[in-house]
């Protein structure tokens, strides 16, 4: 898809593709600032495509936190719909991961961001359904932003047309999807991404999934049936813990809300930097 200009907005360049959609990084030339431009591909797209822009829309309409990307404007020209947000300088979580291991304090840190993220999209009633790698970036500054509401859902709401809307749906990315969301269960809460936010923690400490597979059923079985391997015990006593509360299988179990884990990561970062204050005078 060749882009010149879009409304205000004068393209700089690609930036990647998924679904079908197109990202460019792009200049807002009437206040002078670069964004992100979501680019609906015309040939790709179908009614489902356009329920996800639409929800992504309705969802960051509600959302406004420091830790969740800013959608600035929507438009539709020459027969495309676009997405204006807030342009992210630095990297996916997904690429941070695969430079090599991260430091403990590190790993609590994009916790907190995403954890902080979710607390303010759970207080809008959203569930974000799809917490992964690839939609966290990390700025230059370690700050975290959390984006793609495109599988969002309004608790107690929501378009019963929508196939994904509809029990026994799933909507997500495989590896991170909630045992709930796999059997398929006919409501979804804010304990789901309480899990997949666990499944984050737990792939930057073991730099690996917790569950995988030959196939995708196999992983789908495994998330059911099966827990996952233990943590290197480099990591805190503690961290681990959290991860665990965070991930078990039963909602009931689990760590209850966002915000309880916002608080256990948040106390987990004051003992470590006690502990390397306390070290470093040693």
């Amino acid at each position: 898809m060749n882009i010149l200009r879009l409304g205000r907005y004068r393209v700089l360049q690609h930036l990647g593709r998924g679904g079908s959609s197109d990202v460019y990084l792009a200049e807002d030339t009437v206040v002078k600032r670069k964004v992100a431009l979501k680019v609906l591909r015309r040939r790709d797209a179908d009614d489902r495509d356009m329920r996800h822009f639409d929800r992504e829309l309705r969802c960051a309409s509600l959302l406004n936190h420091p830790n969740i990307v800013t959608v600035f404007d929507v438009g539709f020209e020459d027969e495309l719909h676009y997405i204006a947000s807030e342009y992210v300088e630095g990297d996916t979580l997904r690429q941070r991961m695969a430079r090599g291991a991260m430091p403990v304090e590190e790993i609590v840190d994009v916790g907190i961001g995403v954890a902080s993220a979710l607390v303010a999209a759970h207080e809008a009633w959203i569930i974000h359904r799809d917490v992964k790698p690839e939609n966290v970036m990390l700025r230059r500054d370690r700050g975290v932003k959390v984006l793609d509401f495109g599988v969002a859902t309004l608790m107690g709401g929501g378009d019963a047309t929508d196939p994904i809307m509809r029990p026994g749906s799933l909507a997500g990315t495989l590896q991170y999807l909630s045992p709930e969301q796999v059997r398929g269960e006919a409501i979804i809460d804010t304990r789901s991404d309480v899990y997949s936010l666990g499944v984050l923690l737990y792939e930057m400490l073991a730099e690996r999934p917790p569950f995988d597979g030959a196939t995708p059923i196999d992983v789908l079985a495994a998330i059911v049936e099966q827990e996952p391997a233990p943590l290197p015990g480099t990591a805190p006593q503690a961290l681990h813990d959290i991860v665990h509360r965070a991930m078990r299988k039963s909602i009931y179990e689990r760590t209850q809300t966002a915000s309880l884990l916002l608080a256990e990561l948040t106390e987990l970062r004051l003992e470590l930097a006690i502990r390397n204050r306390e070290a470093g005078r040693a």
